[in-house]
């Protein structure tokens, strides 16, 4: 599988946010329906306190998959996608984007990737708006380290992992699940 430039995934876009600046701090909008014609159900955030904790690489599985607008409210990440749709012409191959709450972008991916980052700040605060209800029996985690995949991950003194990204699936085992 390949690293490949994040436009060239379908659906995967890039926003670009305008951030206000003040003596007070700052303002910005992380989204708008005129950028995206999409209904979110759903809002969620994680902090990572550490450098180099690696949260993914999850995706839910069937009518239960999402889509995700990502936002970096504070702090930086590697953010990592993998396209897992059959029908795709970038199946299997993986993009990746820095998202820095000083950047002003955000990430929206569609239906059918499997999802993950890699804080490269400490106490880094990520928001996720998902256009459809979690359904823990529908979710799926792949290896955040899967050879077949062959992520490449920014070199840390050491990565932390939940014990469930740490237990994930190989895609072969993914793969025979269809």
């Amino acid at each position: 599988m390949a690293l490949i430039e994040t436009n060239v995934f379908e659906g995967v876009k890039v926003l670009e946010k305008t951030i206000f600046y003040s003596d007070l701090g700052y303002f910005s909008t992380i989204f708008s329906a005129e950028n995206l014609n999409i209904n979110f159900v759903q809002d969620s955030v994680s902090k990572s306190m550490h450098v180099g904790t690696i949260r993914g690489m999850h995706f839910q599985k069937g009518k239960n998959a999402q889509a995700k607008l990502i936002n970096v409210i504070e702090g930086s990440i590697l953010d990592i996608f993998v396209d897992l749709r059959e029908t795709s012409s970038t199946y299997l191959s993986y993009g990746s984007i820095l998202l820095d709450a000083a950047h002003g972008k955000s990430l929206f991916i569609p239906r059918g990737f499997a999802h993950g980052f890699i804080t490269l700040k400490e106490n880094s605060i990520i928001s996720y708006k998902l256009d459809n209800f979690y359904n823990p029996e529908s979710e799926e985690t792949l290896l955040w380290n899967d050879p077949d995949i062959g992520i490449i991950w920014p070199k840390m003194d050491s990565y932390k992992l939940s014990q469930k990204d740490q237990e994930g699936k190989n895609l072969k085992q993914i793969l025979s699940q269809k």
